[in-house]
């Protein structure tokens, strides 16, 4: 559940820091699923990108390896990417190379079927933001894999990619350090691995589409993002535009999000809500049914709705709640897109 309020600017800043570092995610995942599926000749060469995958973990029926995407080509070798973020303290970079050290040692990877298919080669892509580009090789591969008394030895070194975002592209480029591993290519052609040494650029507008369609990864989503989502796409789907007052059932709109994305949970459907209710722009009516006021948000765009709701939710004087139906009523949908 999203923290109470506390009135201060840091709460409004980690709302909108959490926003930014998904968004961020979901933006790379789109710019490289767009990159393996799109573009001519490379496309060619696989055989399945997948968003989110679940690999079973062996000898554990309801466990799961959850990287931030995998790809499998039609030579049977497969990448498998994690986008990693690490606190200062060894314990967190311990954490993230247990991590990839398991997916290094991945037999199976998702295939186009819903099933796994067998690769006789992974390479693990670990993708980190430019400004801790050279800290990760320190923190990972000197100061751990390097180390013979670390337990830190997956069978090949990960390639790690650095990205940076400016206004109209993604860069990716591996960092070129020798300790750093590079992605296997076999006979493939085109290859990635050649174009990320040199640094490979990839426009926001390739991926623009991909992103709309898909919306989310692996990693838990943020409260924010999916209440900005709900607020700006699920419900003018659902309901329709416009700025009258909306009921929503929790069930139904987790029901849709799984059947749009293939992904969401009731349990972040309602920290979603919670959010809006702290923000005074929804109302819980009891019984997984919510009264949301559309018109509380005077906005031309979308791009500040996200703003508009952390500012809220974090008023040191909160926002009046909007009026709680006593008999709610679940709108049914409308077949009208925004």
């Amino acid at each position: 559940m999203p923290p109470p309020a506390s009135g201060n600017a840091a709460e409004e800043q980690h709302l909108l820091d959490g926003f930014a570092t998904y968004d961020q995610h979901v933006d790379v995942v789109s710019a490289l699923e767009w990159l393996f599926t799109t573009v001519k000749g490379l496309k060619d060469t696989v055989a399945h990108f997948e968003r989110f995958p679940r690999i079973p973990v062996p000898g554990q029926k309801k466990n799961y390896w959850t990287p931030d995407f995998t790809v499998l080509f039609t030579d049977g070798t497969a990448i498998v990417g994690e986008i990693a973020q690490f606190a200062q303290h060894e314990g967190s970079v311990d954490k993230l190379c247990t991590q990839i050290g398991r997916y290094a040692t991945l037999a199976h990877v998702p295939d186009a079927q819903g099933g796994l298919a067998p690769v006789h080669h992974v390479e693990v892509m670990l993708l980190v933001q430019m400004k801790i580009g050279l800290l990760a090789v320190q923190r990972i591969l000197t100061d751990r894999l390097s180390n013979p008394d670390h337990p830190y030895s997956p069978p090949r070194p990960p390639c790690i990619v650095q990205f940076a975002r400016t206004e109209s592209y993604y860069l990716f480029q591996r960092l070129p350090d020798p300790s750093n591993g590079d992605l296997y290519s076999g006979d493939r052609d085109p290859h990635i691995g050649t174009k990320l040494r040199e640094g490979l650029p990839v426009e926001a507008r390739f991926f623009a589409d991909t992103k709309s369609a898909r919306g989310f990864i692996n990693d838990p989503i943020q409260p924010l993002y999916l209440a900005t989502h709900l607020w700006t796409r699920t419900w003018r789907t659902m309901y329709g535009g416009g700025t009258t007052d909306i009921t929503i059932d929790e069930k139904t709109t987790t029901t849709q999000l799984q059947n749009e994305y293939g992904i969401g949970r009731l349990s972040v459907v309602r920290d979603a809500m919670a959010l809006l209710e702290r923000a005074g722009l929804a109302a819980n009516d009891g019984n997984g049914t919510w009264t949301v006021s559309r018109k509380l948000i005077r906005r031309s765009g979308d791009g500040d709705i996200h703003k508009v709701i952390a500012k809220r939710a974090t008023s040191k004087a909160p926002p009046p709640m909007i009026t709680r139906r006593t008999k709610p009523k679940v709108q049914s949908a409308q077949d009208t897109l925004f």
